[in-house]
């Protein structure tokens, strides 16, 4: 992992940027450019993943002082972050609520945005709580992959641990919001000489006293994290058969346009059966088709390395569960019998995920989040679905990362391991992300 710091480039970012509570120590314009700087890693903080925070007293509307805890607002961008992305909370406030027995996420939602001590119409992260006890002034959040491919598979934990030993702590999955901020909190409080903590399926925190500390300590983590895997290398996966990128773009040419005519027909069928006037005429598609990708796809275990669930709760919120495998289609065939087996496999992979969600108790899901955002055609390769480019786009990256880390972990000799699904759909359909 590249350690991206630069002096120019920080001064530079500096001049360009204010904010009315900076501090004559550049707490917040730091805070922001190291923000940037993982943002620039797709490995990291993929679209917006993650987040960062800067604790700071500042001066109130009233001229009084108060404590700060400056954290990114929920769904900004790291990659082109500035400062007046950070939302001010009441940090007495936080950490007063961090001692209590619990919070639902209505309460959270309305508390976040009523105790930030200048409104910014933002709500800020879901995590804010978490960043709030740790005790240091600076705080970053990552998902690195490197992380994931160590930590996500049976046994993760203790290999982790067998490399960084007291270096890291590592806590299991813990729900985002009040149990995140609690467990992360107590590891920090027992584990006082580590650098981190890793939260399995989920991600890394690293803190520091300034921000190019916490910054540097999540990348020299990450760097031996890249190494150590190198050293558990066992052997790539074995390979099927051998699919061109020619070959893979020109079935994918045949079969891209009776997709997005089967999609959109579901689409608009489901619309319909909910209600919702604003039909969509169109899907957007986009192919993944690298080699590494197509062998992996091709090869005798891809089918099953494949069909586990999400890394992390991010990932339902932009690729879903599972990716829908279209092996028995023919691209050589006619046209309205691909069209007629699509609509089969896509019916039966619609009908079963909305019988899973409501089987978990959830309602009220948006039509397009039923169809299917990955399609598997071996001959073609990833077709990811979007209602529009950008979306299609995000789906194909945290597929492809979804692909590589399941990759990584059979080539290391790991067996991953799944997520429960309780957790799963929370970070798309739990109350804190509808209030806002």
């Amino acid at each position: 992992m590249v350690n991206r710091w630069n002096g120019a480039d920080e001064r530079r970012y500096l001049s360009q940027h204010s904010h009315p509570q900076n501090s004559p120590e550049n707490d917040l314009l730091l805070q922001a450019y190291a923000t940037v700087l993982l943002g620039a890693e797709n490995d990291l903080t993929m679209h917006g993943g993650g987040n960062t925070s800067v604790k700071k007293n500042v001066t109130d509307g009233a001229g009084k002082e108060r404590r700060a805890l400056f954290v990114k607002s929920s769904g900004t961008p790291l990659s082109s972050f500035i400062p007046e992305y950070f939302v001010a909370m009441d940090l007495d406030f936080l950490e007063e609520a961090g001692q209590r027995e619990g919070i639902d996420d209505e309460t959270m939602s309305r508390e976040f945005m009523c105790r930030q001590l200048w409104q910014s119409g933002r709500l800020p992260s879901i995590e804010s709580l978490m960043h709030a006890l740790i005790p240091a002034k600076f705080v970053d959040h990552t998902h690195p992959a490197a992380i994931l491919k160590i930590v996500n598979r049976l046994g993760g934990r203790e290999l982790l641990k067998r490399r960084f030993g007291d270096k890291l702590a590592v806590i299991p999955y813990a729900r985002v919001g009040f149990d995140l901020a609690k467990a992360v909190s107590g590891a920090v409080r027992q584990n006082s000489g580590c650098k981190g903590v890793v939260m399995a399926h989920h991600g890394l925190i690293t803190w520091g006293e300034n921000a190019r500390g916490a910054y540097e300590t999540a990348i020299d983590i990450i760097t031996e994290a890249e190494s150590f895997l190198a050293e558990i290398f066992v052997g790539p996966i074995a390979r099927g058969e051998e699919i061109s990128v020619g070959l893979s773009i020109r079935n994918y040419e045949l079969i891209a346009p009776i997709i997005k005519i089967c999609l959109s027909q579901k689409l608009r069928m489901l619309q319909k059966s909910q209600g919702v006037d604003n039909a969509v005429n169109d899907i957007s598609l986009t192919l993944i088709n690298a080699p590494d990708i197509l062998g992996l796809i091709n090869s005798p275990d891809g089918k099953r390395i494949i069909s586990n669930s999400p890394m992390t709760p991010d990932y339902p919120m932009h690729t879903r569960i599972l990716p829908l495998w279209i092996d028995g289609v023919d691209t050589g065939g006619a046209p309205e019998k691909i069209l007629s087996t699509l609509t089969a496999l896509v019916d039966k992979h619609v009908s079963g995920y909305e019988n899973h969600i409501k089987n978990l108790g959830i309602a009220g899901i948006p039509p397009a989040d039923l169809l299917p955002h990955a399609l598997i055609h071996p001959q073609a390769g990833v077709i990811c679905l979007g209602v529009d480019t950008h979306s299609a786009q995000r789906t194909a990256d945290f597929t492809r990362q979804a692909f590589s880390i399941r990759q990584a972990i059979a080539e290391t000799g790991g067996a991953y391991e799944s997520l429960p699904d309780k957790f799963l759909f929370e970070m798309r359909y739990r109350g804190y992300r509808r209030a806002h």
